[in-house]
């Protein structure tokens, strides 16, 4: 039987409908069959390019507080900030959920060997399908790593490789509270982290370098280059577990002009952040967390976020949502 490539999608425009059109357009090949699934309804003309589609209309956006991302960033001395503050969310049940019901349904339909690519993918290269492929006779999965001098080697959630009959049951079976409860006892509730972790369980895991796929003219991510909101993810209070105070990060991988950041506390201080070039960081700290009942972001005379600390519950949330505490044997950033 053919190999099945899982496509997972959400395209609620006609430019996100067109990536995936093209993805599709540029995997069609005899030795593979094309399944996609979708939280958006599928345009008729991409169901007939492909031999399987689901739509699954349900798209649960978790926004408690003890369920969204939080991304981690270190500027040194044994110490991290960690915020769930750069989105505000967690779309980690929502990608699980078609993960696990293409892979169940491909398992149901036969399937030995799945390979799953994000939508908002270019592949120009078939050579990495083709040989994870013959690599799934000796592993049960093949993933790839982001490999940094001083970051730790993280899943690279766009593109895997997984044969059926070996892999967790946890991908198998859908189980939204089991998912849910991971998340709450994860410490940075990175999607790509916990799904490694769930990979690995399984065992016989090849470990591939991400940059491999580019190697080959392949391209990612690239509805998330095209629809940014603006603002560098990086731009967030936190609290510090150590001093009580309020700290501001500013760490721009983004915007190649600058970013400048002022920070209105309690309506009536306005903290002026400098300049921060492209690829550089700064922290400032703008008092202490008693003292401080709102703050209102800005940056590059855009309105970022509000902030209301007014009351002791909201401000026991934020120490929870956005934070910088001692880590042993994390030395950079996430």
């Amino acid at each position: 039987m053919k190999d099945l490539i899982l496509i997972t999608a959400y395209c609620p425009d006609d430019y996100r409908e067109g990536v995936l059109r093209n993805l599709v357009n540029s995997l069609e090949n005899e030795s593979f069959d094309l399944m996609v699934i979708s939280h958006t309804p599928i345009p008729l003309d991409i169901q007939k390019k492909v031999d399987i589609v689901f739509y699954d209309k349900k798209n649960e956006i978790l926004t408690d507080w003890d369920l969204i991302n939080q991304p981690w960033f270190s500027p040194g001395n044994g110490k991290i900030i960690q915020s769930g503050l750069l989105s505000k969310k967690n779309t980690h049940l929502a990608i699980w959920r078609m993960l696990i019901l293409g892979f169940s349904t491909a398992k149901n339909l036969g399937y030995d060997k799945v390979h799953h690519i994000e939508y908002d993918c270019e592949i120009n290269d078939m050579g990495e399908l083709i040989d994870n492929s013959n690599q799934l006779d000796d592993y049960n999965s093949v993933i790839y790593v982001d490999t940094q001098p001083t970051v730790d080697s993280i899943l690279f959630g766009s593109f895997q490789s997984y044969s059926l009959p070996n892999i967790s049951e946890k991908l198998i079976n859908l189980d939204e509270e089991w998912i849910k409860q991971s998340i709450r006892d994860a410490a940075s509730k990175s999607p790509e982290l916990m799904l490694q972790k769930v990979i690995e369980s399984s065992g016989k895991v090849l470990y591939k370098d991400r940059n491999i796929l580019e190697n080959k003219k392949n391209k990612f991510g690239i509805v998330d280059g095209q629809m940014g909101d603006n603002f560098i993810p990086w731009g967030v209070p936190f609290y510090d577990r150590l001093t009580n105070e309020v700290g501001f990060i500013v760490w721009n991988t983004q915007n190649e002009d600058g970013v400048k950041h002022q920070i209105i506390v309690n309506n009536n201080q306005i903290h002026n952040v400098p300049f921060t070039v492209f690829n550089s960081w700064r922290m400032e700290f703008i008092g202490n967390l008693d003292s401080i009942e709102s703050l209102l972001i800005i940056e590059n005379n855009k309105i970022r976020d509000n902030i209301s600390l007014k009351t002791q519950e909201d401000k026991e949330t934020f120490k929870k949502m956005s934070f910088r505490h001692k880590n042993e044997g994390t030395e950079d950033h996430n």
